[in-house]
């Protein structure tokens, strides 16, 4: 065998077999049910307005541009649309893809940064796809996923390989323009420190620190180059409104402002992502060896000065920081100093510990970027899934370190995975007792009531998950990895059969399709409208967003269209010009009418989502008794209705 055809064997078995194994699950996973509502179906809905009205520049959502992304992942979408045909097929395989590429550059770059330890870089895929959110989040079509491949890669090309030092600073700025274009200028948030701090980790950045930074600022500006070959003359064809909030309200909304009207801004506490780290790296929040690994890793004794005083500071701050959270409610500018007080000393006493220069290069990566996004207002859990491989490789690299330095630690029983085992078994019993306790015991809990049928079944998976975790010797951290993809799976198979009915928008897609192609308007009323009809009922129209004014006067415009769908218009309003139209509405439970005068009812979520005629609603909803409907109420999903009965 060639040394190239070796060399490619070894990779490809490099891949064997967590890749088959998490592509498998992934599809399975993602296929399982629609796309969801919110995530997933806005995205669809920017995309497929963008390509039914041809606008290839500016991302569009129900009529207007739509200025919180950049297009890459939507033109991504219209490429395989192209060839394949217009269905969500192509954009849940992208995201697949998108997981398995991520997987494979975080191996890569483990590998870049512990080369004298192979086993880290086996490791890191695995932990990687062991992490619930990371996996669940991943079968949303959304931005993130795509601007983990776009980070990893840019942390990629600054790493050195065994035959090159110097980094690859063209490619590394390609990599961020690339990301820009999937997620604005978050992306340099990601990349910026590993950036900034190179000297801290890099033997190169250390020699040529001229060289360092001048070229890496240059590709940071070919990076922004390609972010502004699109901006700019997006911003000249969508208004300037549109160009208002590109370049300046979507941005510094999330970072200062809390309250930006019609802005997504997600503001959160301070705390925010401490409180929910171990949702984020479940299991391996679960993990004792990880857990104790990561610290005896770090923190090395005999300590460097002022190491004990660092370490005091940041547990004391992040004490108080946690009793906010629990209900101290302190001042927000105070939680952002205990936020500020947990992680610089710890980075500082992190910097001047003996560290090998690949963990050097997480700390410089994870801790900076945590602080940052800690400090900006917006906040979701899904914004720091890129540094989830760098907490992965953490883990491995710390657990590897373990087993040289501390072998009876890292073989202990003690510190195994039985307490996940535990959990494991926990919830088998309560899924078992969930057929002959729900009905009884809690009848009016929708989610209890919608998995309960089925619960046993994955009663019997998890014993088997339990009793895998409970296994000594070799192949623990396999086994963990192994047991957290599939349990995650098997959620989320739980969900589709007993609860995706209340996320399926297909029903009332598809009516509302019907009723836009023949020309009839459309209105939402009382809760914001987030594209989530649009994709599944192909719409060519707006959705009119209506007020919710009870006893609001008629407010009469001779000067309007009547062919003209507006926003912010009443239900009289609407109903008056528009008397063929249908308005959506949302209830907890149905009026006692809905089953006679609604057109649609289905399910939604908690609550229950209605379609009617808008002359028959607006008049019911002042008082009067509408004309008899000509059709009967139609009700979704029909094996819901077989099978419950409803007050009629």
């Amino acid at each position: 065998m060639s040394n190239s055809a070796y060399t490619r064997s070894e990779h490809l078995r490099a891949l064997w077999p967590w890749l088959p194994l998490w592509a498998a699950m992934a599809l399975l996973a993602i296929f399982a049910h629609g796309p969801m509502p919110m995530f997933s179906t806005r995205t669809l809905a920017v995309a497929w307005e963008m390509w039914a009205h041809g606008h290839w520049l500016v991302p569009h959502i129900n009529g207007d541009p739509y200025s919180e992304k950049a297009p890459l992942l939507f033109w991504m979408i219209h490429a395989g649309w192209a060839v394949f045909g217009v269905t969500d097929v192509w954009p849940r395989i992208l995201e697949v893809v998108f997981g398995g590429v991520q997987l494979v550059l975080a191996s890569v770059l483990a590998g870049r940064l512990f080369p004298t330890r192979p086993w880290v870089a086996k490791a890191t895929p695995w932990l990687l796809m062991a992490l619930a959110y990371a996996f669940l989040f991943g079968l949303q079509i959304m931005y993130e996923v795509l601007l983990v491949v776009w980070v990893l890669a840019a942390l990629l090309c600054l790493t050195p390989t065994a035959t090159r030092a110097q980094p690859r600073w063209w490619l590394f700025g390609l990599m961020i323009g690339a990301g820009l274009l999937t997620k604005g200028p978050v992306m340099v948030v990601h990349v910026l420190f590993p950036f900034l701090l190179g000297p801290l980790w890099n033997e190169w950045a250390r020699q040529n620190k001229a060289r360092w930074y001048g070229f890496g600022v240059l590709g940071l500006l070919l990076g922004f180059a390609i972010l502004l070959a699109w901006a700019i003359p997006a911003g000249e064809s969508g208004g300037e409104a549109y160009r208002q909030r590109l370049f300046f309200t979507q941005t510094a909304g999330r970072v200062v402002d809390a309250k930006v009207q019609d802005l997504q801004n997600h503001a959160r506490p301070a705390w925010y992502y401490f409180l929910f780290l171990p949702v984020l790296l479940f299991p391996l929040s679960g993990w004792l060896r990880g857990l104790v690994a990561v610290p005896t890793t770090l923190f090395r004794r005999p300590w460097r000065a002022g190491t004990t005083a660092a370490l005091v500071c940041a547990g004391v701050s992040l004490l108080l920081l946690l009793a906010s959270a629990a209900g101290g409610h302190f001042p927000g500018w105070a939680e952002k100093i205990l936020v500020v007080l947990v992680l610089l000393p710890l980075f500082l006493a992190l910097a001047r510990q003996p560290l090998e220069p690949g963990l050097r290069f997480l700390v410089a990566w994870l801790l900076p970027t945590l602080l940052t996004f800690s400090l900006i207002t917006g906040k979701q859990l899904y914004y720091v899934l890129p540094e989830l491989a760098g907490v992965t490789m953490l883990v491995a690299a710390s657990v590897a370190d373990l087993r040289e330095r501390h072998k009876a630690l890292a073989s202990h029983y003690a510190l195994g995975t039985w307490p996940l085992s535990l959990g494991a078994f926990l919830l088998a019993i309560a899924l078992f007792a969930m057929p002959s306790v729900v009905p009884s015991r809690f009848p009016d809990n929708i989610w209890l009531v919608g998995m309960a049928p089925y619960a046993r079944f994955f009663g019997v998976i998890f014993i088997v998950l339990g009793a895998l975790l409970l296994l000594r010797g070799r192949g623990e951290m396999r086994r963990l990895a192994f047991a957290g993809l599939i349990g995650t799976v098997a959620l989320n198979a739980l969900f589709t059969l007993g609860l995706w009915y209340r996320y399926d928008l297909t029903p009332a897609s598809l009516f509302l399709g019907q009723a836009d192609a023949a020309g009839r308007p459309i209105g939402n009323l009382g809760v914001s409208y987030n594209g989530q009809y649009h994709f599944a009922g192909r719409l060519m129209h707006p959705i009119a967003r209506l007020k919710v004014a009870p006893g609001m006067p008629t407010q009469v415009d001779e000067d309007d269209d009547d062919d003209v769908v507006h926003d912010g218009d009443t239900l009289d309003d609407f109903a008056r010009h528009h008397p063929d139209g249908l308005v959506i509405s949302y209830a907890k439970h149905p009026p006692a009418n809905a089953f006679r005068y609604a057109r649609l009812i289905q399910p939604s979520r908690t609550g229950w989502l209605m379609i009617w005629d808008a002359p028959t609603l607006n008049a019911l909803q002042n008082g009067r008794l509408p004309a008899e409907p000509r059709q009967p109420t139609l009700l979704y999903p029909q094996d819901y209705w077989r099978t419950r009965t409803a007050l009629r």
